[in-house]
């Protein structure tokens, strides 16, 4: 049946669209063939119901809005538009500046040429990327494609009573990152679902495993309406009337962040902790007077840690014997066993200690995982700070253990 459904969509769709080739057997043209028709429509608005779901998370984050936009050249080549979310503005960009809400009553103001685009700002936060679908609002070039993958297919697919076409593209390579463990791989595959016979896009998803668990994301879409000639875009986002209830603040993302307290450096003293193990025994900072320490900052979701996991047991199998202690600090993670677990099939044998509460992190001003600090046991006095994770990580702390183990 599904074999019937799929060749009679097929040929749907090339009654529908001529602008399809007939040697098309992998959908390619048929998602871009929705280029043309998605810049036809100058003035128009769609709804956006978004769902997103990081690996190491539980909870799935749920965003929801609807999208007005005017197309008009600029800059940037994005059409300005307004994103409502619960009955009020959230985001908007009119050409030159970005809006984007940023308290009950406060709107950051934001010039966009300033900051190397407007498609820059959207990078790195998931609401913004979940309501502001860029491929739907490009000015010139819309730019759904398939393109840079290694596996593309075509096949029938349904939205509650809605019939679709599915373009499935997969990145079927695995990327090994971590030796031989079995589940030590990245796969991805995305989909872009086409309505039939209305011929939109219904629906953008994505699911990708990561280690030990999937990660998706997918975003569903209401063909797009054509908004009245008249239509401006300050009908929907006006920064005067809006000012009688929102204040307008300028806000730059270049800016040093105000941070209260900055990331820990050589020459300074370690903070005195008290922590708990995988084991449940406590661990003091205080006590150790011998030595090194290693503190590794991370948490499993944290693809980079889990980079650095095998240098840092190289360093541990190494140097335990002449006073290194490496220490995971782990500020995430709460099922124990299971960390056990997942320690053990990655052969990490080096100490983790859990701080549920933050304080450490807190304290050496952490900016990012993983965050690497060496210090001596017992004068707590820190040597060296490595943030983030490279591959020359290891040579670059192993003279420094070298030199201080000697002593």
């Amino acid at each position: 049946m599904y074999t019937q459904l799929l060749v009679f969509l097929t040929l749907l769709l090339h009654i529908f669209v001529p602008v399809l080739r007939a040697q098309t057997t992998d959908g390619s043209e048929i998602i871009r063939a929705l280029n043309p028709r998605i810049a036809a429509v100058e003035k128009g608005v769609f709804t956006i119901d978004a769902r997103y779901k990081f690996a190491d998370g539980e909870d799935t984050l749920v965003h929801r809005g609807t999208c007005y936009f005017f197309r008009k050249s600029n800059p940037d080549s994005l059409a300005p538009f307004v994103v409502i979310s619960e009955g009020k503005p959230v985001f908007a960009f009119d050409g030159e500046n970005f809006y984007q809400e940023a308290g009950p009553e406060v709107f950051w103001v934001t010039a966009v040429k300033d900051v190397g685009g407007l498609r820059r700002m959207l990078r790195g936060n998931v609401k913004k990327s979940n309501l502001i679908y860029e491929p739907l609002l490009r000015v010139d070039r819309p730019n759904l494609r398939p393109g840079g993958f290694d596996s593309v297919e075509l096949t029938a697919a349904r939205l509650n009573d809605l019939p679709m076409l599915r373009l499935t593209v997969r990145d079927t390579s695995i990327e090994e990152a971590l030796g031989d463990v079995a589940n030590n791989k990245i796969i991805a595959a995305y989909h872009w679902d086409i309505a039939i016979p209305d011929f939109y896009l219904a629906r953008v998803g994505s699911e990708v495993w990561l280690f030990d668990g999937w990660q998706y994301e997918e975003k569903l879409f209401s063909a797009i309406t054509p908004l009245p000639d008249e239509a401006q875009f300050s009908d929907y986002f006006n920064p005067e009337k809006l000012a009688a209830t929102f204040s307008f603040e300028q806000y730059d993302p270049n800016a040093p962040v105000k941070r209260e307290q900055e990331l820990i450096q050589a020459g300074a003293t370690l903070p005195d902790f008290t922590l708990s193990d995988l084991q449940g025994q406590t661990y003091s900072a205080s006590e150790q007077q011998q030595g090194l320490l290693l503190l590794d900052f991370w948490y499993k979701g944290c693809f980079p840690c889990q980079m650095a996991m095998p240098k840092l047991e190289n360093l541990h199998q190494k140097y335990a014997s002449k006073g290194l202690q490496v220490l995971g600090i782990n500020p995430f993670d709460k099922n124990n066993d299971a960390l056990k677990e997942w320690l053990k099939t990655r052969k990490v044998t080096y100490n983790t200690l859990f701080d549920p509460e933050k304080t450490l992190p807190q304290a050496v001003g952490i900016i990012g995982y993983p965050l690497l600090i060496i210090a001596d046991a017992k004068t707590k006095n820190v040597l060296h700070v490595h943030s983030g994770f490279s591959e020359e990580m290891e040579a670059e702390l192993e003279p420094i253990l070298v030199k201080h183990l000697k002593k």
